[in-house]
């Protein structure tokens, strides 16, 4: 039988490895965005202007959904063990779940089922530990 401390650790690690790599792709893009918009700018600054925002403001968005990712993760390990957070779980996963389920209508791909599997789980691992099944047999 499957453990809810166990389901809540599985899940906030791979929130962590998640919340990690996107971090780095995000700062990666914001990084990306300058060059790209001093490339295009010889051709016309205008659309240089336009794209160099663009790709930075998503840039940033991106960043701020992957550190909350990873926040999340890293804090999921740490109350994992203890039944009277069951609260966190479900209300963070909820939360989340909202704005994959929302991602997952806008781009329906693998990578958005998985985005939204990991708060589901969050959620069911939530209930399972509210309920008492955070045996560790």
């Amino acid at each position: 039988m499957t453990t809810a401390k166990g389901i809540l650790k599985v899940v906030s690690v791979l929130f962590i490895i998640k919340g990690s790599i996107l971090t780095l792709i995000s700062l990666m893009t914001i990084f990306a965005s300058g060059i790209l918009k001093t490339l295009i700018g010889e051709v016309s600054a205008p659309v240089a202007a336009v794209a160099g925002g663009v790709l930075i403001g998503g840039g940033v968005i991106f960043l701020v959904a992957s550190v909350i990712e990873l926040v999340m993760g890293v804090l999921g390990l740490k109350k994992s063990d203890d039944p009277s957070q069951s609260g966190y779980f479900i209300v963070a996963g909820a939360i989340i779940a909202a704005f994959a389920l929302i991602s997952l209508i806008i781009a329906p791909h693998i990578l958005c089922m998985i985005g939204f599997s990991l708060p589901i789980l969050y959620i069911v691992g939530g209930y399972m530990l509210k309920e008492g099944q955070y045996s560790s047999a």
